[in-house]
């Protein structure tokens, strides 16, 4: 069982929670990308509420969160993601489409759907691995689905042959 409870919406840009709104314009001005209204395939929004951890869980956990957001949006060449946690404050990561790998599964935990994405995030120089945790709502299956046409549409993942071409 996740210590959260997750809920996702595909919604626009502009329904997005205020801190994610403006993080996501700063982002798309820094980086060039244009229009965050009109230059987006699909957006989603996640909400993340703490469960209550008890007592030992509140001592073993530390500080985290009670509640966050967590929006995703796909473009034509790019995945964004941003993050606002009511203690952490708001994070916004990118990454090209043509230098990540995704992944969607369902964990087994929570029951959650969770999007790894591994690759150069960021423009960082390391290949970079990790999730995106959302609710198991149809939107994040729907946001998942789309991201890995995307990905696999502008970088196909690689032929691979097990063994040589055997000849008779």
């Amino acid at each position: 069982m996740s210590g959260y409870i997750r809920t996702t919406r595909e919604c626009s840009v502009s329904q997005l929670h205020p801190s994610l709104l403006q993080a996501i314009h700063e982002y798309f001005q820094t980086h060039q990308l244009g229009d965050p209204d009109t230059g987006i395939q699909m957006c989603c929004e996640t909400v993340s509420e703490k469960r209550d951890p008890g007592k030992l869980g509140e001592l073993l956990e530390g500080n985290p969160d009670t509640t966050s957001q967590l929006a995703t949006l796909l473009t034509a060449d790019w995945l964004i993601w941003a993050r606002n946690g009511d203690r952490s404050g708001t994070v916004v990561s990118g990454a090209r489409l043509k230098v990540i790998r995704v992944k969607a599964f369902v964990s087994r935990r929570s029951k959650d759907l969770q999007l790894e994405v591994s690759g150069f995030i960021n423009d960082s120089k390391e290949y970079i691995r990790g999730n995106l945790e959302m609710g198991p709502d149809l939107a994040a299956q729907r946001f998942c689905e789309q991201v890995g046409q995307a990905v696999s549409k502008v970088n196909p993942p690689p032929n691979r042959k097990f063994f040589g071409s055997i000849s008779g």
